[in-house]
């Protein structure tokens, strides 16, 4: 059972809080993006990319961000329909996700970067590296989407994105929330034994998010989760651009995590290892698959050692 002791000290002011941090908002194709940058221009340039449904950059790099921008040139970006990028018209599959991420990339004047992802972010990073492999120099991987064949409870996910009104649900239910029920959806999508170390500010980030996809009347899943459901695995991975890279990179995974699994995880990294570059697994324990979140000390340790070993 979780307890009030949990809810440790925070140990930074978040994204927002960040010292000499500009938002800035790009006219990006036909749409707009939302950048969160700081730190030193003349050291490395790390981007970072969030998960799927309600994560945006001021939640799930709410500690990641300000520890590297003391060492590096940071880039959160919102991917689209997420955060400060809205609004959105059209479908945002995989192959137009690429055209908006290079555009970004490019308006910020960036030709050789690292990337960090969780999740959706993850999958994304894989796949602008396989197609741009001359502009990465290296990744972090939070249990990246897109490297295993099926989800669990596929059939009902299946029937579930199919079913008219089905994908507005949450965001109709949860819009209504007050702030204490709020916290207390984002108190359940910890692991058991963690809880947000600044809970009034994550809560207020996940209300604004939820406030966003109902106000732009979007969907709760991402167009680029929809189109790998099938009924019975996935339309699609990324194992061969996996395969492809060929820059070093850091997989990470929450031991208690529901939606990588493991064997996934092991499999992805032997293939990317498989052209000579560096490729390491880390298991954190007590985590889920918010792990940056749920055991910020440990996940910032990890990035921050593996950056320091492969960039100046």
């Amino acid at each position: 059972m979780m307890t009030d002791q949990i809810d440790e000290k925070d140990t930074s002011n978040g994204v927002e809080g960040t010292v000499g941090v500009k938002r800035r908002i790009l006219p990006v194709l036909d749409g707009t993006v939302c950048v969160y940058e700081a730190g030193d221009p003349n050291r490395s340039a790390i981007v970072l990319l969030h998960g799927a449904m309600y994560d945006e950059s001021r939640f799930i790099w709410d500690a990641l961000f300000p520890a590297l921008s003391e060492r590096y040139h940071v880039f959160a970006i919102d991917t689209p329909r997420h955060g400060g990028s809205r609004p959105w018209q059209g479908v945002l599959d995989r192959a137009r996700l690429m055209e908006i991420l290079a555009e970004t990339l490019s308006q910020l004047k960036l030709t050789r970067f690292s990337i960090t992802g969780l999740s959706m972010g993850g999958g994304l990073a894989i796949e602008y590296a396989s197609l741009h492999p001359e502009q990465v120099e290296t990744m972090v991987l939070f249990e990246p989407g897109g490297i295993g064949d099926k989800v669990d409870l596929q059939w009902f996910t299946y029937f579930y994105i199919r079913t008219p009104g089905m994908l507005r649900l949450l965001s109709r239910q949860y819009v209504k929330y007050s702030d204490a029920k709020i916290e207390k959806v984002l108190r359940s999508i910890y692991t058991k034994g963690t809880a947000p170390r600044n809970s009034a500010r994550l809560t207020a980030i996940l209300k604004d998010e939820i406030r966003g996809k109902f106000n732009f009347g979007e969907q709760d899943m991402d167009d680029w989760q929809i189109g790998a459901i099938n009924l019975t695995k996935l339309n699609w991975n990324l194992l061969s651009q996996v395969e492809a890279i060929r820059c070093p990179t850091l997989w990470l995974r929450g031991a208690e995590s529901r939606l990588v699994k493991q064997a996934e995880m092991e499999r992805a990294v032997r293939l990317a290892g498989l052209h000579g570059s560096s490729a390491e697994l880390i298991v954190i324990p007590k985590a889920g698959h918010i792990l940056p979140l749920e055991q910020p000390e440990q996940a910032n340790a990890a990035v921050l050692d593996f950056f320091s070993k492969n960039l100046k």
